[in-house]
């Protein structure tokens, strides 16, 4: 097969409804090679038992997790399910399919930015991981990014919808279409999870159902990693109504090999923002593990050692600030 149907991705229509949305073929990829999963070609046994060795320790150090397959002729499912659970995957056997290649010795066929390492060479394996790491974060950035906006909450505080609350001036855009305008541009596709009411301007925007059982944020984040495996995340409750171009920027540039979240916090605070985050779709299995504990916190992952906690800038905190009261809302809104 030359090529693997990803995702489905949206594209907009002409047909005068900015957010009606059709199926189409966006991504495709040349098969295996959309994940780090690399074929181990060349060298003695005990070459590639002492490489695989080496090169574990050496991305112990960087905190990426390496999965090997030792077995000859693998199945894809079983290649694909293993890379969601790990960093990289190096298989040491026969393939009968195109994988990226690490050659262990200086072969003429290696073909241009394919990874070769010389055993021997002392310095052989500090140089093959930035190599390595530079062909990790260019398979990480084809990855596509897809916004989840969350609606599902029940408002019982503000008494109202909150996604459906007005601008300042109480006409115009709500706060859902204001987040949707802004986050669209900077995403490949996007849905809403949640079961509350639309504009009649987003009619015909995707919507995603929550996991039957399971109630706060957590249904909506994780239902979207189920619907689309294949991607990574950006996800946004609908109550953060000054959301900017700078703050998704900023949240959306520290993206990385090895990293599976970015979930920020304030400098003054002693917890994290889960919702208004990043996910990668590699801590799906982490939100599975904590359903199956009946903990429904989102935000408990942000303490893993795979999740990153960095600090937001002063300027963009208000992009955090959540309204969940009236009392909140007139303040925002003194007339």
């Amino acid at each position: 097969m030359k090529s693997l149907f990803l995702s489905e991705g949206y594209s907009k229509t002409d047909r005068g409804d900015k957010w009606c949305y059709f199926m189409d073929k966006s991504f495709y990829v040349d098969g295996m090679l959309q994940f780090p999963i690399f074929h181990l070609i060349g060298g003695s046994t005990l070459q590639r038992v002492e490489f695989i060795e080496k090169l574990q320790r050496e991305l112990d150090l960087c905190h990426l997790y390496t999965g090997v397959i030792n077995t000859s002729l693998p199945q894809r499912y079983e290649l694909v399910t293993m890379a969601r659970l790990f960093d990289l995957i190096i298989v040491d056997g026969a393939v009968d399919f195109p994988l990226h290649k690490i050659y262990l010795d200086s072969r003429p066929d290696a073909g241009a930015g394919e990874l070769v390492w010389l055993d021997g060479d002392s310095l052989s394996m500090e140089r093959f991981c930035v190599n390595l790491l530079e062909k990790l974060d260019h398979i990480s950035s084809q990855v596509p990014v897809w916004a989840c906006i969350l609606i599902g909450g029940r408002s019982s505080r503000m008494g109202q919808p909150k996604h459906l609350l007005k601008g300042q001036d109480g006409g115009g855009e709500s706060w859902l279409e204001r987040t949707l305008r802004l986050v669209q541009p900077k995403v490949t596709g996007l849905v809403v999870s949640g079961k509350g009411e639309l504009p009649k301007t987003l009619t015909g925007v995707q919507r995603i159902a929550d996991i039957p059982g399971v109630a706060g944020p957590l249904t909506g984040v994780l239902s979207a990693m189920r619907w689309q495996p294949g991607v990574s995340w950006l996800v946004i409750a609908c109550d953060m109504p000054f959301i900017s171009d700078g703050a998704l920027d900023w949240l959306l540039s520290g993206r990385r090999p090895g990293c599976w979240g970015r979930i920020p916090r304030l400098v003054d605070a002693d917890f994290c923002e889960p919702l208004f985050a990043w996910y990668d779709g590699r801590c799906s299995h982490l939100l599975e593990q904590q359903l199956l504990t009946g903990n429904f916190r989102v935000g408990k992952i942000a303490s893993h050692i795979k999740i990153d906690n960095p600090i937001i800038p002063d300027r963009l905190r208000t992009s955090w600030q959540n309204i969940n009261t009236p009392e909140q809302l007139q303040a925002i809104h003194p007339d």
